[in-house]
This record gives C-alpha cells, sequence and structure tokens, in this order.
C-alpha cells in the first residue's frame, strides 16, 4: 500500500513536470509570434488609417465658364496641371489651349484667364506670381498675365514637365529623381543639379525601386544627417514617387502593377512619419480612382496645412479632392462614380487613317 503511495506521488510529480515543459514550450512559441509580429508590423507598409476625402470643386469640359478640353491625335489634352490659390479660387493650366484658367472654387466656372507660352507643362502659383514651365525655360507672369521675365534652361532638360519652387528659387523636378535650380529672387542663374526632390520644407528626398517588391525612401536632412529606409509591398512596384513633405510627414505616390501586359497599375497616396530620429511607418493611405480622362503632369499638391489637394480628370469634367488625416474610423472615399469609371487618357484618342 506504502509502495503503491509512493508510485501515486511519483506519476504525479512526472505530470507536473511534463506539463510545466509543455507550457514553456508554448509560452515560447506565443512569444515567438509576437516577435514575428512586431517585426512585421515594424517593417509594415500597410497604412492603418484611410484619408478622410473631401470634394471641393468640380468644372465641367466645354460648357460657358468650363475648362477646355480638346482632341489632337495621340493625346487628349485639358488640365494638366493645378494650383489652390485660396479658399475660394483655383487655378489651372490647360495645355489644350495654352491657358492659365482661375475658377470659382463652390461653382467650378471660370473667373478670370489669361494666355500663357505654348504647349506649358506644369506651373507654380506663389505671392502673386505664376511660374510656368515650358519645353525650353520658365516664364514669369503676374495675376493679370504679362510677362515678368523668362528663365531658359539647357536643351538637355527639355524633356522635364515638373518644377517646384523653395526659398524664393525655382527648381525642375528631373526624371532622374533629382532637383535642377534654374532661377533665383526672379532671376535665371547657371543650373545647380541637386541630388532628391526638393520639397516645401527645403529637404531634398530620393525615392528607388529596390527589387520587384521593395522601394527605398532617402531624406537628407542635412550633409551630415541623412535617413533612409525600405519598404515592401504586395505587388510588383511600378513606381514610387516623392508628392512631397511636411515637417512630420512624407507623402508618396506608389504605384504597383495588377496586370503588366496590358499594362494596369494600383496608385495608393500614402504618408510616412518623418520625425527627428528617422522614417517611421506609412500610417495613412488611399487608393486613388484608377481615372484619367487627360493625362497630368501634376495631380496631387500638399496644403500649408499638410493635407493633400488631389484633381481628378473624368470624361465629365475635372474634380479637385481634399485628403485629410483624421483618427476617425469612419471616413468618407472618394465618389462611387469616379471609382467605377476606370477610363485612361490612351483608352479614347484620335486614330490617324
Amino acid at each position: 500500500m506504502k509502495k503503491n503511495k509512493y508510485t501515486l506521488w511519483l506519476i504525479i510529480i512526472l505530470i507536473l513536470i511534463t506539463t510545466g515543459i509543455i507550457m514553456k514550450i508554448i509560452l515560447h512559441k506565443d512569444e515567438n509570434l509576437v516577435n514575428q509580429k512586431s517585426e512585421k508590423l515594424k517593417g509594415s507598409t500597410k497604412s492603418i488609417l484611410n484619408y478622410d476625402v473631401k470634394q471641393i470643386s468640380v468644372s465641367t469640359w466645354n460648357e460657358t465658364s468650363g475648362l477646355p478640353f480638346s482632341q489632337v491625335p495621340g493625346a487628349n489634352l485639358g488640365a494638366t496641371s493645378f494650383e489652390v490659390i485660396d479658399k475660394n479660387r483655383i487655378a489651372y493650366l490647360c495645355n489644350s489651349t495654352s491657358e492659365i484658367i482661375i475658377t470659382n472654387n463652390s461653382t467650378g466656372k471660370s473667373i478670370e484667364k489669361f494666355q500663357v507660352i505654348f504647349a506649358p507643362r506644369d506651373f507654380i502659383y506663389e505671392n502673386g506670381i505664376f511660374y510656368v514651365l515650358s519645353e525650353y525655360e520658365v516664364t514669369l507672369y503676374d495675376e493679370i498675365g504679362n510677362v515678368i521675365t523668362k528663365c531658359p534652361f539647357p536643351i538637355d532638360y527639355k524633356g522635364v514637365e515638373r518644377l517646384k519652387r523653395y526659398n524664393d528659387a525655382t527648381y525642375l523636378l528631373l526624371p532622374s529623381g533629382n532637383s535642377l535650380m534654374v532661377e533665383d529672387c526672379g532671376s535665371p542663374i547657371e543650373p545647380i543639379e541637386f541630388k532628391g526632390i526638393i520639397t516645401d520644407i527645403g529637404k531634398f528626398i530620393l525615392s528607388q525601386i529596390t527589387g520587384h517588391n521593395s522601394y527605398s525612401i532617402k531624406v537628407t536632412q542635412s550633409k551630415d544627417k541623412i535617413f533612409e529606409r525600405t519598404f515592401t509591398t504586395d505587388k510588383k512596384v511600378a513606381g514610387i514617387f516623392i508628392v512631397g513633405a511636411t515637417n512630420d510627414r512624407i507623402i508618396i505616390d506608389v504605384q504597383t502593377y495588377i496586370s503588366e501586359n496590358p499594362i494596369k497599375v494600383e496608385r495608393i497616396i500614402g504618408s510616412i512619419v518623418l520625425s527627428k530620429d528617422g522614417l517611421g511607418d506609412i500610417i495613412y493611405g488611399t487608393k486613388v480612382p484608377d481615372c484619367y480622362h487627360v493625362i497630368s503632369n501634376k495631380d496631387f499638391d500638399i496644403a500649408e496645412t499638410g493635407n493633400i489637394y488631389n484633381m481628378i480628370s473624368s470624361p465629365k469634367g475635372v474634380f479637385i479632392f481634399l485628403l485629410s488625416e483624421t483618427n476617425s474610423k469612419s471616413t468618407n472615399g472618394y465618389p462611387s462614380s469616379l471609382i467605377e469609371t476606370k477610363t485612361h487618357a490612351n483608352d479614347n484618342l484620335i486614330k490617324l487613317d
């Protein structure tokens, strides 16, 4: 009896020891899963919150006081760039008529317009001056369309389609991802090239595809302070572009392939945290409607508040939206009518016989 009692205790002890080992293994496995999840989140490029999307204006094509749309062999022409001048006015650069047209936000109707150089590509409005980019120069106009000065640049850069202003200077945004300074304080200068895209806060940011499913963002804070981080995507990267930056955000345009033949891409506008310690995660993001009735050289811009303006061209006309960060779980998105349109300028071209 006594022997059986010892045997029973021995069995109980063995069960407890075995149970403890199993629990330790389970807990260790759970800990590993938690650590793996943390690492995944740490390197995540998934958006956590959506932007809140609000329509602020719409201007129709080819109607009284609307925006001009035209077709030529190989291209659909219309609003190629835009600038929100103030809370009441939006300016459009129309390559269909080589004009700057200023509209009323509420009605979408044109209230002013003037002729600019032929085949304009992009423009900036700053302190009462319009800086207009064309094939070989940047032309400065006052608010009623008078030419102030012209800043030609070398023929080597004639393919440039974007420009930017910072600290009273004008930069061409080169296809290479660099910036070329061509004007300073109203006068043309000998061009100076800088590595990266100049932003509204004076930082140069370089984006680069690093693999089929990855891209890197490099921020030059100063000569001795450079931040760089690589992000990954689920789909193959088709393009990565810098939209702009604020003191604590970098806004990027990530384009990934849905199909490579025929080519179809998906655009995500994302917001990356920028701090004194480096680059954080993408914390906001939203999918942009696949709706491009005309090809625009600038369809995103950063407001002084840090919010994002987005221009979308549809068969009906041109829409301007404001994308704002919000902690609310309930957000407004793009109108379903635009999401379902799915049109591209190349789908409706005039064909030569």
